[in-house]
């Protein structure tokens, strides 16, 4: 089967979408004269990403720096020191060649340098964000949907924990979705990157601000990765696999674009933030199945419209959620997902920072979820993934 190229036009952003689509950018880059690279130490280069985007820089005499310190779960330091990499370059646009990280990294860097600051002005509401730099974004996962939405996500040092900004100005001005360049993930990203795709969409469609237009891109997403998933990881090569995971993951930045994540990434982020070596789909992976029995009793019916792709014995009924996070349980098992929280050295002991943590910082995620989430919801959560 031929896989079609094609754009999708959504907010500020145009992505172009399939093997080869990175040519599209010809157009865009050579009407700037100075460019600011962002990657993460390895990715883009083994991805062969890096080499295609400085192969049209140099067809087109562009002056460019690269910045590659980005790492997984980036630290608010490494931001404000890309955004002063950015003034003292001047530079007219920024390209970020890599995964969610790399991608928000390049998101609020840009943002920092018009709007001035540092990251917790934007957390905490002193500043809001004025403007960006032209944001163009390389996407090496199938997971992350940033490259398609306003959102960024940074680690701050205290408390603890991730936070996620969002604005208008951080929808990027074009981005690219190549499956080639996913070819590289190792094979836990593999598995990572397509669960934290299914866990946007089956928040954003169990969440307070959930539609129809959210529930049918949440069906279309989970039916996908249910398909593909077990494909890519039986075949890393397998292209076609590869192409409609990397669809749902954009499908899924969509999703939640429009329904936030509430409860699983609330806590998530927390533990990502406490370990930062901790990978983020890893984390939803654990904590999804126990967090998904609270769900599905509160919403059965939107729950059921996703998960019924994963068990179609699945009732829409609040009696089966203890069902319905088994069926995740198994599902991920099958995939060779079997971790658990304390494979990450997270113990019984530290449940009372991380609730306190997730209620104080968080808390405005948790007011996204179909339930009143109460602090032993947490706990119990936390403390069965351990």
């Amino acid at each position: 089967m031929e896989l079609q190229r094609f754009n999708v036009r959504y907010g500020r952003t145009v992505v172009y979408f399939g093997p080869g689509a990175f040519k599209e950018l010809e157009s865009v880059i050579n009407r700037y004269k100075r460019v600011y690279v962002i990657t993460s130490r390895n990715a883009a280069k083994i991805s062969r990403a890096l080499d295609d985007i400085l192969s049209i820089l140099s067809s087109y005499s562009i002056e460019y720096e690269i910045f590659d310190k980005i790492k997984p779960n980036p630290m608010q330091y490494i931001i404000e020191q890309l955004a002063y990499e950015l003034i003292e370059f001047n530079a007219e646009a920024v390209i970020g060649i890599g995964g969610g990280s790399v991608i928000d990294s390049a998101k609020i860097a840009s943002a920092l340098s018009i709007c001035g600051g540092n990251v917790k002005d934007y957390i905490y509401g002193v500043r809001q964000i004025c403007g960006a730099r032209p944001i163009i974004a390389v996407n090496l996962t199938h997971g992350t949907g940033s490259e398609i939405n306003r959102y960024a996500v940074v680690t701050i040092d205290s408390p603890k924990t991730k936070f996620g900004i969002a604005s208008e100005y951080l929808y990027p001005l074009v981005s690219v979705n190549d499956p080639r360049y996913t070819l590289s993930l190792p094979q836990k990203q593999i598995i990572y990157t397509a669960l934290d795709a299914f866990y946007h969409a089956y928040e954003a469609a169990t969440g307070k601000n959930t539609s129809p237009f959210v529930l049918t891109l949440s069906e279309e997403i989970t039916k996908h990765i249910v398909n593909w998933l077990p494909i890519a990881i039986k075949d890393p090569n397998n292209i076609e696999a590869r192409y409609w995971l990397l669809y749902s993951s954009m499908l899924a930045g969509i999703a939640i674009d429009n329904s936030r994540a509430h409860v699983i990434h609330a806590i998530e982020n927390v533990l990502s933030g406490i370990n930062v070596d901790f990978p983020h789909g890893a984390g939803l992976a654990i904590l999804g199945p126990q967090a998904t029995v609270y769900i599905h009793r509160a919403v059965p019916e939107y729950s059921y419209r996703v998960l019924r792709y994963i068990d179609p014995s699945i009732r829409p009924l609040k009696d089966d959620a203890e069902k319905a996070g088994k069926a995740i349980a198994e599902f991920q098992q099958m995939l060779g997902f079997e971790e658990k929280l304390s494979d990450y050295g997270f113990k019984e002991e530290d449940a009372d920072i991380v609730v306190d943590t997730v209620f104080k910082a968080l808390g405005y995620s948790l007011r996204l979820a179909p339930f009143d989430v109460r602090e032993d919801d947490i706990r119990n959560i936390y403390l069965k993934s351990i």
